[in-house]
């Protein structure tokens, strides 16, 4: 597929290299390592709301939690133990995930996959309730690898997952997590190098994915739960991936979405005159000698949105973290991994929020099947 992702250009694109404002100008990056490899600790999943971060021990094939400190740093690193037999895999689906939080109107929650009695992989779950208690969920057998949704006015949270089939293939579906009757399937695509994945929309009943159109590109689409239709939102060129939806502060609490096109680059849409259109785009040869952008995650920090991301040839292989705002008018795009440092199989970033700004993690890859956990200083304050 030709990389048309470096060709969509618009007036208000960003297409130079690495910038600041002024108020970020003198930011330094700075890499501290939280945990050992010897932790165990494998795919964290972090909260703000809570304070805590989820995480699959690689060691005990346990579900533990463990408490974020203002500074950042992970207390204990082993964390509680919530429970066992907990794996982040499901046969013949090409990707690993570990544990997710949810919030509904019961509260926060974990959802993770668990290894049941059978030895089959089963949807499962854990709160909090005088100490941590945790169910295998309804009908939820050869089922794994969950996303929840983060609502508070929802009465429970919904569940995105993967199912194995007999025929040694699987399809994604999604339920009410409490309601296997609901159980539903949808389009996705699913990139095994890049660990692209549909998506919750916030505050929607709707997944983000990407579905072919009438040329067999692949683009970013709408699915909504209770019409079960898809509705297609770009039709440029270039296959698109890793599709986010949010509602952006910046623009007046306006729908924005990103997406990866053609495995190489990022580009920012915002809703225009009815059309999608892009409004910024991230194209790594313009800023990093790494050639393709995996495993975009937006948040909104102080009224903005931004993205942290990862920069690699592939999944796992060298490679730099670095922080964008989407908003053209307020630039930000900057490498939070320390560039002294090279060499680095930098993987899997995720943010996280306590009183003294944003942290940003990710696992370093130390050996095969063995990561210790890094904690990035960024620019944004408390």
């Amino acid at each position: 597929m030709p990389q048309y992702c470096c060709l969509i250009r618009s007036a208000v694109i960003l297409s130079i290299a690495a910038v600041m404002t002024p108020a970020f100008a003198q930011f330094v990056p700075t890499e501290t390592e939280v945990c050992p490899a010897s932790a165990g600790i494998r795919d964290p999943e972090f909260d703000p709301s809570s304070g805590f971060v989820a995480f699959f021990d690689n060691q005990s094939s346990t579900l533990e939690v463990a408490r974020v400190l203002r500074n950042g740093m992970v207390y204990g690193c082993r964390g509680r133990v919530v429970d066992t037999d907990m794996t982040m895999t499901l046969p013949n689906f090409p990707l690993k995930n570990g544990p997710e939080w949810g919030v509904s109107l019961r509260g926060t929650e974990i959802y993770y996959t668990k290894i049941n009695d059978f030895g089959e992989p089963s949807l499962a779950r854990a709160w909090y309730e005088n100490g941590w208690q945790h169910e295998l969920l309804g009908q939820g057998s050869n089922r794994g690898l969950a996303l929840a949704t983060i609502n508070a006015a929802d009465p429970v949270p919904a569940l995105l997952y993967a199912k194995s089939l007999p025929d040694l293939t699987y399809t994604l579906l999604w339920r009410d997590a409490n309601d296997p009757a609901s159980e539903t399937s949808f389009p996705a695509n699913i990139g095994e190098n890049t660990g692209s994945s549909p998506r919750w929309i916030a505050g929607q009943r709707a997944i983000s994915t990407s579905v072919p159109d009438e040329h067999g590109v692949y683009q970013a689409a709408r699915y909504d739960l209770d019409t079960q239709q898809v509705e297609m939102l770009t039709f440029d060129p270039g296959d698109k991936s890793e599709v986010w939806m949010w509602s952006a502060p910046e623009f007046g609490g306006e729908p924005v979405l990103t997406a990866i096109v053609d495995g190489c680059c990022l580009n920012v849409y915002r809703q225009i005159g009815g059309d999608w259109t892009v409004i910024q785009t991230f194209d790594p040869a313009q800023f990093s000698p790494r050639p393709a952008i995996i495993s975009p995650e937006p948040f909104v920090h102080n009224g903005r949105s931004y993205l942290v991301m990862q920069l690699s040839e592939r999944r796992y292989s060298q490679g730099e973290i670095w922080m964008a705002s989407i908003d053209p008018a307020a630039p930000l795009l900057v490498e939070i991994s320390d560039p002294q440092q090279t060499g680095l199989v930098r993987t899997e970033p995720e943010w996280m929020t306590t009183s003294q700004g944003v942290f940003v993690y990710y696992s370093l890859v130390e050996s095969r099947g063995s990561f210790s956990l890094r904690r990035l200083s960024t620019p944004l304050g408390p």
